[in-house]
């Protein structure tokens, strides 16, 4: 659920455009919290969100400064650059920000009570797949992104360790839909194939945006972590320490903050996204180090 490119820019066209971190000392420390837009718009997901990062915020003793962009990509480097303090990110977006900034994690976010998500390939309705990968030969596919986990990266991975490079693979191949454009599309027929990951399939199927017979899951990936909350390199430990303790501290009725079918945060460490660094190192999209 990741990143690089023109966060600055759509920003500061939404008029949000970023401030410097906070700044030790003050009377009354700001956070910087910058997320993606999980939701439909921008709007959303502020509306959606905030409620949850001001308690926290007050539960930290600080104030709150929230910025929502317009795509997952620019968080990696909006946190990789300082201009955001913390930020919830995908875990290739994590990765990313690891390496070109040093971000650190905060905690690992919880759906339905688990750490892992998977990701997913789904056809559109009446497509039949006698065998995979070889019965999709020719077909149509769309993926997300190329900073999605689950929309470009994963699957990507998958078919080049079997030989299969997707874009001449696939008789109609494209890249950059966002997950909700690519679930349709295939439950539309506009394509007979798109990536995506269960959790964000699962959303659009209970808010009635698809049903669950609208496309169907040929492919799914082994269990991968989840998203984070990340901190930038240079934000005070004791202050990554506060962030977490008071997202990993949410009783029962705050937990009720938190949109579906997120259910809490854990204490984290990077040791489960190495996973992910091999995958690009192997991609040749992450240096070795």
């Amino acid at each position: 659920m990741m990143h690089r490119r023109r966060f600055l820019a759509t920003t500061v066209a939404a008029g949000t455009a970023l401030a410097a971190p906070a700044v030790l000392g003050q009377t009354r420390q700001t956070i910087k919290i910058g997320l993606a837009p999980q939701q439909a718009t921008q709007a959303e997901t502020r509306k959606v969100w905030e409620p949850l990062y001001r308690l926290v915020a007050d539960r930290m003793g600080v104030g709150l400064d929230l910025t929502v962009a317009n795509d997952w990509a620019g968080i990696s480097v909006a946190l990789a650059s300082e201009q955001i303090d913390a930020t919830q990110m995908g875990p290739w977006g994590y990765v990313l920000a690891r390496a070109k900034g040093e971000a650190k994690i905060a905690c690992t976010m919880l759906v339905n009570g688990e750490p892992t998500y998977r990701a997913v390939i789904v056809a559109r309705p009446g497509l039949k797949i006698e065998s995979w990968p070889e019965g999709a030969r020719g077909l149509s596919m769309q993926m997300l992104d190329v900073g999605s986990t689950t929309g470009w990266m994963v699957p990507t991975h998958w078919f080049r360790q079997r030989g299969i490079e997707p874009k001449t693979f696939f008789g109609r191949y494209a890249e950059g839909a966002s997950a909700a454009a690519a679930q349709v599309a295939a439950a539309n027929g506009q394509v007979d194939l798109a990536t995506g990951w269960d959790i964000h399939r699962n959303t659009m199927i209970r808010n009635g945006t698809i049903r669950e017979d609208s496309n169907t899951v040929v492919w799914q990936s082994d269990p991968l972590p989840n998203e984070v909350v990340a901190v930038r390199r240079g934000f005070p430990e004791e202050m990554r320490v506060k962030l977490r303790d008071a997202l990993t501290g949410l009783n029962e009725d705050e937990r009720k903050l938190l949109p579906w079918p997120y259910t809490g945060f854990v204490p984290a460490e990077h040791a489960p996204y190495e996973v992910l660094e091999k995958m690009g190192r192997d991609l040749g999209v992450l240096k070795a180090s």
